[in-house]
C-alpha cells in the first residue's frame, strides 16, 4: 500500500503482517496506535482516521486550486465556489493542451474583476509562496 494513502503504509510494508514487537497478527499486546494500523492494513479503518474534520468549511478555506482543467465551466465553478483568491494559474506543462494564451484568455474571461484576475495569474502564487520578500 502506498505510503501517501489515507493512514500510511503499515510499518512492513505489507497489508496485514504482524508488526515487531506485537504478540499477533490481530493486535493483542499493541499500542492503540499500532492497533491501528494494523486495522488499516487489513482493509479496515482505524475509528480515528473516518472522523470528519470538525469544521470541513475550514478545510475548504485552506484548499488551493489550479487552472489547468482547461475547461471554463470548471474555472468558473472554483471561482464562484473557493473563490479567485484560491486559485493559481497553472497550466501543467509541459506538454499544454492548448497555446498559454488560451490559458490567460480563459482566465480574462471568467466573471471576476480584473483585480481578481491578477491574483490567479500571479497575486495568489506569490503571497502564498512569499514570493515577493525573495530577491
Amino acid at each position: 500500500r502506498p505510503r501517501h494513502w489515507a493512514g500510511g503504509a503499515p510499518p512492513s510494508g505489507r497489508p496485514g503482517a504482524a508488526e515487531p514487537g506485537s504478540a499477533r497478527p490481530g493486535g493483542e499486546g499493541r499500542a492503540p496506535e499500532d492497533r491501528a494500523a494494523g486495522e488499516r492494513a487489513a482493509g479496515r479503518p482505524a475509528a480515528q482516521a473516518v472522523r470528519p474534520a470538525a469544521d470541513p468549511a475550514a478545510a475548504l478555506r485552506r484548499m488551493y486550486v489550479d487552472t489547468s482543467p482547461f475547461s471554463a465551466a470548471h474555472l468558473s465553478l472554483n471561482a464562484e465556489v473557493l473563490g479567485p483568491e484560491r486559485m493559481l494559474f497553472g497550466t501543467d506543462s509541459p506538454p499544454m493542451a492548448a497555446p498559454l494564451e488560451d490559458f490567460i484568455h480563459m482566465i480574462e474571461k471568467l466573471p471576476v474583476d480584473e483585480a481578481a484576475q491578477r491574483l490567479i495569474l500571479g497575486g495568489n502564487a506569490q503571497t502564498l509562496f512569499d514570493l515577493r520578500s525573495r530577491p
